[in-house]
């Protein structure tokens, strides 16, 4: 192929890369209010560092003495994904937000202080080590999520069916029977980070400075909305997570071994429960899950309760996961797809240029509105005082 022809084609390429939308992560991301199919080559130059920049800058000119710094501006490839979800969602009440589109991948820190930022500007990182957290278990095993809410939302749950009757003659008559329903209703709760960026690292952190950003914050909200879905206590703004959900099933953990682990398997099948065999699944402690792995199915014989590693693995033919997110010497089984996590909005970013004015320092806040139903309470056992 001459140089010519290599050209004509990296062109068409550029060209297609422009005009057709970028593949999301999730095939589902397209049916979205908050995706608005971003190009490729605009979902590669979406920064949310400059995005805080950009408003950061439009805030303070509005807010200069009588307007002197002229007409404030947010502009660029963040401010047009901005102003399309406004039209969606409305204009923000917070004249500093920042709405981010579904089609970003959402990702204390300092310039001047190493461990707080530093080792993000003016250098080439090439790796990151992030802080420890506690592992997200919920949407792993199989928890669903609903955005694109905006408004308080009930879902009918069916509590009693029809009843089938056998037909003797030709002539006999279906027996009458009524279907009954209940009720499910949520509505938003909203999680908040909150992180202070010098002005600094806002010009000088690339790449780098933000991934590690975006990532710090959207990892921190994942993780504190994943602990709502196990163990949120319904109040103080928080869900009401499965554990604290009224109807589920619970056993002793005493000597839990093998009959113990069964029999809540028995108990949610024996319930109607299993909605989706594929997302049924276990999770406890990393300490549950070491006493289990030691401990034998039968006597005598090499057959742990808790196979595979440690971290993730598998008991009696279950998925079975370990994380700091439950609370100790607890274990949960059930099946995860009956548990719905409704979304409202989109990922708001809320700037305010002046949390330490004379230091330049900008705050950023992060908001994300969500809920947490379980369709079926009878879809999970609590095991607990696991020993």
């Amino acid at each position: 192929m001459s140089y010519t022809d290599r050209a004509a084609v990296e062109k068409a390429r550029n060209l297609l890369d422009s005009a057709i939308p970028t593949v999301s992560r999730d095939v589902e991301a397209r049916s979205l209010e908050g995706y608005i199919g971003m190009s490729r080559r605009d979902l590669e130059k979406y920064s949310l560092l400059r995005a805080i920049r950009l408003r950061r800058e439009s805030i303070m000119k509005t807010a200069g003495p009588s307007n002197i710094f002229g007409e404030a501006r947010f502009t660029g490839v963040e401010a047009e994904a901005h102003y399309e979800l406004v039209k969606r969602f409305g204009e923000p009440v917070h004249p500093g937000t920042v709405l981010i589109p579904a089609d970003a991948v959402y990702r204390d820190l300092q310039v001047v202080n190493a461990s707080s930022g530093g080792y993000l500007a003016g250098t080439k990182n090439v790796s990151f080590v992030d802080r420890l957290r506690n592992t997200s278990v919920g949407f792993r095993l199989g928890a669903q999520s609903m955005p694109g809410q905006r408004e308080n939302i009930t879902i009918p749950r069916g509590s009693g069916g029809s009843t089938g009757t056998w037909l003797q003659t030709e002539t006999t008559q279906a027996a009458e029977s009524t279907p009954t329903f209940t009720q499910l209703s949520s509505s938003p709760k909203t999680c908040a980070a909150y992180v202070e960026i010098s002005q600094r690292l806002l010009q000088q952190g690339g790449p780098a400075g933000e991934a590690i950003i975006t990532g710090v914050i959207a990892d921190d909200l994942a993780v504190t909305v994943d602990g709502a879905v196990i163990a949120g206590s319904g109040a103080a703004g928080q869900p009401t997570g499965i554990l604290m959900t009224s109807g589920i099933g619970t056993a002793s953990g005493s000597s839990l071994g093998y009959a113990g682990l069964v029999g809540a398997q028995k108990a949610v099948a024996d319930a109607n429960s299993i909605l989706n065999p594929a997302t049924l699944g276990y999770v406890t402690t990393p300490a549950v899950a070491e006493v289990l792995k030691g401990r034998q199915r039968f006597a005598s014989t090499d057959s742990p309760v808790w196979r595979g590693a440690l971290h993730d693995g598998e008991v009696e033919g279950v998925r079975a996961l370990a994380s700091k997110q439950l609370p100790s010497a607890t274990m949960l089984y059930g099946d995860w797809s009956s548990v719905i996590v409704p979304e409202w909005g989109v990922l708001a970013v809320e700037v305010n240029p002046f949390a330490d004015f004379k230091s330049a320092v900008v705050g950023v806040r992060c908001l994300w509105s969500i809920d947490v139903i379980v369709q079926n309470p009878t879809s999970f056992v609590a095991i607990t005082g696991v020993s």
